[in-house]
């Protein structure tokens, strides 16, 4: 289980790294890319895939392949949902950025000024915890990641019936039942050392909550994904009138054969703001145009030119030289990733049955999405959907400029 921990899988990318040419000038751009990702997903076991390419601000193409539902020979189209894991960060970031960019919050307030309770570090209950810290994973807070795990719903599958509020409080509080001084919280003062929390970012959906008076889900809709044209984009699969959703897939390896797909339920967990969004490639693109057109949308001022410049600056640089708010310039973490690959502002989620990978370039305003059905296992699969598929798609978007 790798959500909590999401960058172990990219440990495995260093051992060596190969790139891709083009088939021809000649030939045309989708027949291209659908011959290289038919190919691609076959080899990394992906069962179904979505990807797209921004250019110069622009959402210029996007490529559906392979099966949304293995089993029942269900097709992916543009328009189908993936569950996009950790990749739902930085819409979550962006929810706290639009009320930092309309003034009700600063990022240096404590966070208790806004809580109907305390939360502190009980290592450094004295020490102030602030909206920035919790942005930039400089928090304190520790993800307990057997215990968020045990909170999936994989057996019956659907929404956490737990509430947001109650698993904040039962997490952080002293006496909450998930509570546990010494796993959910670092020995470290806050603000000093980086450490990736899920529970830091699902605090934040509850901040929210607290400062707006609306649940995070609606305030979400209300306030970002409708002024953003966000239409298929959905934190609860309640809130889903259709069956286009992406079913998460699992690549089982069989000597005797040559492996077969087992296809999971729909699942949720109480902890949602950190990793739980449904959308597709199309919508997402908006928060990536967003973050390039320094907060215009559609040619109006949606954030401010400085916020979206706070939004990208390293905000503890003692502490993770490369660490923005929510997204990161080594979201790969290793230097041989990046001989080839350009540091760009990136992230990616993981979770059982979902890899999804978003970078882009803030000055060229060129970016890469790719939300994938299957988390793949090995080196090879890792290789080709975060190194292989990525470098394609970003390497197509400057040519397009």
């Amino acid at each position: 289980m790798e959500r909590a921990v999401h960058r172990g899988v990219f440990y495995l990318v260093c051992s060596w790294i190969i790139c891709f040419g083009y088939n021809g000038i000649t030939q045309d751009l989708d027949t291209k890319l659908d011959r290289f990702f038919e190919s691609k997903m076959g080899k990394a076991h992906v069962a179904g895939l979505q990807a797209a390419i921004i250019s110069n601000g622009k959402l210029t193409w996007v490529g559906s392949y392979g099966k949304n539902d293995y089993l029942k020979n269900i097709l992916v189209n543009d328009s189908t949902l993936f569950m996009i894991a950790s990749c739902s960060k930085p819409i979550t970031a962006l929810g706290l950025m639009k009320l930092y960019d309309e003034g009700h919050i600063h990022l240096d307030d404590d966070i208790n000024d806004y809580l109907p309770f305390e939360i502190t570090n009980p290592n450094y209950p004295s020490k102030t915890i602030t909206f920035r810290m919790l942005l930039a994973h400089t928090s304190s807070f520790h993800d307990n990641t057997p215990l968020l795990v045990s909170l999936y719903t994989f057996e019956n599958g659907g929404d956490s019936p737990i509430e947001l509020e109650q698993f904040v409080k039962d997490y952080f509080l002293a006496d909450g039942s998930f509570y546990h001084p010494e796993k959910n919280f670092l020995d470290c003062e806050p603000g000093t050392v980086k450490d990736y929390s899920n529970a830091g970012y699902a605090l934040i959906g509850y901040l929210v909550e607290q400062i707006t008076g609306k649940g995070f889900s609606t305030y979400m809709q209300e306030e970002i994904f409708k002024p953003l044209g966000m239409d298929s984009s959905y934190w609860f699969l309640e809130e889903i009138d259709h069956r286009n959703i992406s079913m998460p897939h699992e690549f089982i390896e069989n000597e005797a054969s040559e492996g077969s797909y087992k296809v999971l339920k729909h699942y949720g967990f109480p902890d949602y703001p950190d990793g739980q969004l449904r959308t597709n490639v199309s919508d997402y693109a908006k928060i990536i145009q967003l973050m390039v057109h320094k907060g215009k949308f559609n040619g109006q001022t949606f954030l401010s030119e400085s916020t979206v410049s706070e939004f990208l600056k390293v905000q503890f640089p003692k502490a993770d030289k490369w660490q923005a708010i929510a997204w990161n310039y080594n979201e790969f973490n290793n230097w041989m990733y990046y001989l080839l690959m350009p540091r760009l502002p990136s992230h990616t989620g993981v979770d059982p049955g979902v890899a999804t990978v978003a970078s882009f370039d803030p000055e060229k305003g060129n970016g890469a999405i790719i939300f994938a059905n299957t988390l793949t296992h090995n080196f090879k699969g890792h290789k080709i959907l975060y190194m292989d598929m990525l470098k394609r798609l970003l390497k197509e978007g400057k040519k397009m400029d």
